[in-house]
């Protein structure tokens, strides 16, 4: 159950270089994009956090409000070494002084180091999980030893080609803990939280989706729609078989109009054929630990792109040895899979003695 060793698709060896040295080097912005209403029973509240990540604040949020935490809404989960703004919601029926909420809400915060509410906006329903558009990140890069051409040449091909659609190793734990609990969960070794459960299930899922994607990298088709894919459109959830590759597939593919994608295991058909389904079906019969848990799980089969655009990609050197990315991203995308294809990036915090469990 390797999390950590996925190939990436330059065939030099890549500079090294550390990222996080300070949360301030990772920085990320939800956009919805779109506005809440004004009006209705919840408070949609902008929130800027260092340091914590979004489970910290809902129960933070949570506890001080009185308030269960399942009540919460948000779109997406944020790191914790990073500085971050997203969006939660609150259900203002169910609150005392629910008039004065907003009020109450910068109080509570003005008491807690290292968060701040941006805004704060009537909406008139719960913020659910993927509703924003995308992620805006501006990241520092450290530490670049005679990389700068290299790194350059790699972030053009990014632009131009995307990048593997890979889960980062955070969606797994530190140390692929997640994935070894998921395991354990199957096995009826361990029971678990709806919260921690749902970590677990989405752990195996993505174990199972890299490792299809990440032979597709090694045989150079994870950026070529092949017969039998199914294909997804850029920035949506909307997907269709290819049972023939013609020249208009492959125009829209080479344009980053569509991408070929991988399996989000469950229970259902996975809509591809022939010899896709065929790869498919041969690496994941070795994990039917995994195969089977989800469908006993009862998730439902699904697909995901296995190629990823970085929008608006921009880069500016600080110095010879520091680099500052700044780039959009859609949701369940992840920078780190970016980064992977530029450099061979050390995480800061692996530096540091493991945190006590």
């Amino acid at each position: 159950m390797n999390t950590t060793v996925l190939p990436n698709t330059c065939h030099d060896e890549l500079p090294s270089a550390l990222m996080k040295q300070s949360a301030e080097d990772f920085r990320v912005d939800e956009q919805l994009g779109f506005e809440p209403e004004g009006d209705g029973e919840h408070l949609w509240v902008q929130i800027r956090k260092t340091g914590r990540n979004t489970r910290d604040v809902v129960d933070l949020l949570g506890k001080g409000l009185s308030l269960p935490a399942r009540e919460i809404g948000t779109s997406g989960l944020k790191d914790r070494h990073a500085v971050t703004t997203q969006w939660m919601s609150l259900p203002t029926a169910k609150l005392e002084n629910k008039d004065h909420l907003p009020q109450l809400l910068q109080s509570l915060l003005s008491d807690i180091p290292d968060l701040e509410c941006l805004q704060a906006v009537r909406g008139r329903k719960k913020l659910k999980t993927g509703t924003h558009k995308h992620n805006h990140f501006t990241i520092l890069l450290r530490d670049i030893t005679n990389g700068r051409e290299l790194i350059e040449q790699r972030l053009s091909t990014v632009v131009q080609q995307g990048f593997p659609n890979y889960f980062g190793m955070q969606r797994f734990g530190r140390g692929g803990r997640n994935l070894v609990q998921a395991k354990a969960l199957f096995e009826g070794r361990i029971k678990a939280s709806k919260f921690k459960r749902g970590m677990y299930l989405s752990a195996a899922r993505a174990y199972l989706f890299n490792r299809v994607l990440a032979l597709r990298v090694e045989q150079q088709t994870w950026n070529k729609v092949q017969h039998g894919d199914a294909c997804i459109l850029d920035g949506s959830n909307s997907l269709f078989p290819t049972e023939q590759v013609d020249t208009e597939i492959e125009a829209r593919c080479a344009q980053l109009d569509i991408h070929p994608s991988g399996p989000m295991v469950g229970n259902g058909e996975s809509m591809v054929s022939g010899a896709i389904a065929q790869l498919e079906s041969d690496l994941l019969a070795t994990e039917a630990v995994f195969t089977e848990g989800l469908a006993n799980a009862g998730l439902r089969s699904e697909r995901r792109a296995l190629r990823a655009v970085a929008s608006d990609l921009q880069w500016r050197w600080l110095s010879d040895t520091t680099i500052e990315l700044q780039f959009a991203l859609g949701k369940g995308v992840f920078a780190t899979s970016l980064l992977a294809e530029i450099a061979s990036v050390e995480d800061a915090r692996d530096r540091q003695p493991a945190e006590a469990e």
